[in-house]
């Protein structure tokens, strides 16, 4: 365990000292702050002034999403360089030839970069937060705790670009990682288009709601998405299947760290 924690450590000091990991949250928080105008302005709507409160609810739940989706592509970007770079500067064979055992290396590597994007995700919805809280006075309940629950996102990326890198190349596999996403968001996310009031109003001769097998088991990122954001809009949240996507998710995060420990074990260094 003192190995794991040590390497883990030593994986958030080592992305910390790029300046580009700075210069990406720089340019983050800039962003977020510029689009603070949006809680202080006034709309009006056939003829009546919108509601700061309800405006401001509004707009940080899309920007909640735009930051988490954004995120994707940086987990990414800094899952596929961890054991390539490891295996092309020697640092992996330093690691192992001492009393480090391969899953702790394996283990602290991805933990590290897990922790390190979850607090870079979570600054940027705490920045939209705060802001929000100083130009309306009130408060968004839930936002923090979706930005954690989101997270879990985070742990599937990197896991699934780390098994992938064993095998393809460093961009391809990160490539390949966004496309299995993107699948999931376009079957999740018409499920939920056609099981809206609206859709289920307007299709209720042809609707067939019933999703197929699979894809009631591939992995619920987008749902994770969903659900976080139906708790910072306290609204009703509509799954698919009756396992909850975060159970879904963590199956599959547990399921491909056990391939990825052991496809590591059996790799040549």
């Amino acid at each position: 365990m003192n190995n794991f924690l040590k390497i883990t450590g030593y994986t958030i000091k080592d992305q910390m000292r790029h300046k580009s990991f700075y210069v990406l949250l720089g340019i983050a928080i800039l962003f977020v702050l510029m689009i603070r105008g949006c809680y202080s302005g006034e709309y009006i709507v056939n003829g009546k002034a919108l509601d700061n409160a309800a405006l401001a609810l509004n707009a940080s739940k899309i920007i909640f999403q735009v930051i988490s989706y954004g995120m994707f592509l940086m987990v990414a970007m800094l899952s596929m360089k961890i054991f390539s770079r490891d295996f092309e500067d020697g640092s992996m064979v330093l690691y192992l030839s001492r009393s480090v055992l391969r899953w702790q290396y394996v283990s602290g590597r991805i933990a590290g970069t897990w922790i390190l994007c979850l607090a870079f995700m979570f600054i940027l919805h705490l920045t939209i937060f705060l802001t929000v809280w100083a130009k309306t006075g009130g408060v968004i309940p839930g936002y923090l705790t979706a930005s954690l629950i989101c997270s879990t996102n985070l742990l599937f990326i990197i896991i699934c670009v780390c098994i992938l890198s064993l095998f393809l190349p460093d961009f391809i596999s990160a490539f390949f990682t966004i496309g299995l996403i993107f699948v999931g968001f376009v079957s999740e996310g018409g499920y939920q288009v056609l099981n809206s009031d609206l859709a289920k109003t307007a299709l209720s001769s042809t609707l067939n709601s019933d999703p197929t097998l699979w894809r009631v088991l591939y992995p619920k990122v987008f749902m994770v998405q969903a659900y976080a954001g139906s708790i910072i809009s306290k609204s009703e949240f509509t799954g698919m299947g009756i396992v909850h996507p975060i159970l879904n998710l963590s199956c599959y995060i547990f399921i491909f760290m056990v391939v990825l420990l052991i496809c590591f074990n059996k790799k040549e260094i």
